[in-house]
């Protein structure tokens, strides 16, 4: 299981309009975990690269997250940038 690192920087970026449906998915995978998401972690993808902390949210599975939002055609990209603030030089294409 693949998870963002603890106390790290990361970023969940997905199309603008399905925000809330991404947010409302991850409160279904993990309640518990849903209450240590950061403000402002899920980014629309015009966000890229700028990342967050990642304080607590650290137990979140992120590939089934990411195969639950493509099995909805939910565009979604999930950057774990470890322990290191300044996001690399990484171009993602979908």
């Amino acid at each position: 299981m693949r998870t963002f690192t603890r106390k790290g920087y990361g970023r969940i970026y997905v199309d603008e309009p399905r925000l809330i449906e991404v947010q409302n998915i991850i409160k279904s995978m993990d309640e518990f975990e849903y209450s240590y998401l950061p403000e402002g972690f899920i980014a629309p993808f015009s966000k890229y690269p700028e990342i967050i902390y990642t304080g607590k949210f650290d137990a979140l599975d992120i590939d089934a997250l990411t195969a639950i939002c493509f099995s909805k055609g939910i565009h979604i990209f999930c950057l774990d940038n470890g322990h290191e603030e300044y996001c690399p030089n990484v171009i993602v294409t979908l």
